[in-house]
């Protein structure tokens, strides 16, 4: 039978009670109430295997691959899709192969038969119910940019979003908008000009906007946002409708996998029609598959006629983790923000 075991410091000291199974060792940002009905699942196709997952925030995973002194990993998932290919362009993942397509029009969710993307989340803008009676909710980056001048009491101190200093998410978030969205400059302005309270995480944010402490949440992760909407009455979630960036959550096997196979096997797996049917049925995430409906887009979202932006997977994502690039952008983004 399968074990998921969630690990921290304990991860290694529990190797030798299990040593007569297989082990898959899973480094993630996905949360373990998200990813668990997968994880479950996998035990269908490898019934004397134990899991061991270990969670982290995205810049947190990141920095812990790139310390050789610590164990690693046989799988590596993150929705940072920039670090995700940093860590693959400097070759710390492996090429693996017979991994299914699940979409001959998505060859953008993966690269170089070592990154694979298999959740499709927009990411977008959330909002407190209660403080939205009798005002217009912002469906458009312009619009909540235009808000946050005419509406400047509302709006201050009670407006959140990512912090891109610190979430490998958050920067990749923010960069991007600066490519697609000419006016970020301004709406960044705009955000600092209103106290933004920034963070680490959409969970905490969520928090933070069902109790009403916040009042709208910028740029956050769609799937969370919208499985917290299925069960709360409070929030309440816009997927823009100028555009809408797309993050998908990648995996790689790791260089130096023990299960290499087995993680292949695993990555195989969540692109699969039954693991994209189960992401779809099951879990707090969206699949990359969009033919599938997911329990958590009960308006349809997805197959609106938002202009979705799907970010690519590629060398291109390392144009903002140049250090210089990186530097200059973050002083700008905190210069902004601290306004």
């Amino acid at each position: 039978m399968l074990r998921i075991i969630i690990a921290s410091c304990l991860l290694f000291s529990l190797l030798p009670l299990i040593a007569q199974e297989s082990v898959l060792r899973i480094y993630s940002t996905t949360d373990i109430s998200a990813i668990r009905p997968l994880l479950n699942e996998f035990e269908t196709l490898t019934p004397e295997v134990t899991i061991l997952y270990r969670e982290f925030n995205t810049q947190e995973l990141y920095n812990e691959l790139l310390d050789p002194t610590l164990p690693t990993p046989d799988v590596v998932i993150s929705s940072a899709s920039d670090l995700q290919v940093k860590l693959v362009n400097d070759g710390y993942a492996q090429a693996i192969f017979d991994v299914p397509n699940v979409s001959s029009h998505q060859s953008w969710a993966q690269w170089s038969n070592e990154l694979f993307g298999f959740t499709y989340e927009p990411i977008v803008f959330v909002y407190n119910k209660e403080a939205f009676q009798n005002r217009a909710i912002p469906h458009t980056h312009e619009a909540l940019s235009e808000q946050l001048r005419e509406q400047a009491n509302f709006y201050h101190g009670r407006i959140g979003t990512y912090d891109a200093a610190s979430s490998g998410l958050g920067y990749l978030v923010a960069s991007q908008d600066e490519v697609t969205f000419s006016l970020t400059g301004r709406l960044q302005e705009s955000l600092g000009r209103a106290q933004a309270h920034i963070d680490c995480c959409t969970s905490l944010l969520l928090t933070r906007l069902t109790i009403g402490d916040l009042v709208f949440g910028y740029n956050l992760l769609g799937s969370y946002a919208m499985a917290k909407a299925m069960t709360n009455e409070h929030i309440g979630v816009i997927v823009p409708e100028d555009y809408a960036l797309v993050i998908v959550r990648s995996a790689f096997v790791h260089r130096n996998a023990v299960e290499a196979e087995l993680g292949a096997d695993f990555i195989a797996y969540l692109r699969s029609p039954a693991g994209q049917q189960t992401i779809a049925n099951n879990t707090a995430l969206l699949p990359l598959d969009r033919t599938l409906d997911s329990h958590n887009d009960p308006e349809n979202q997805l197959n609106s006629s938002t202009n979705f932006h799907p970010i690519r997977l590629g060398p291109e994502l390392l144009l903002y983790l140049d250090q210089h690039k990186q530097t200059q952008f973050l002083n700008s983004w905190s210069q902004a923000l601290s306004d």
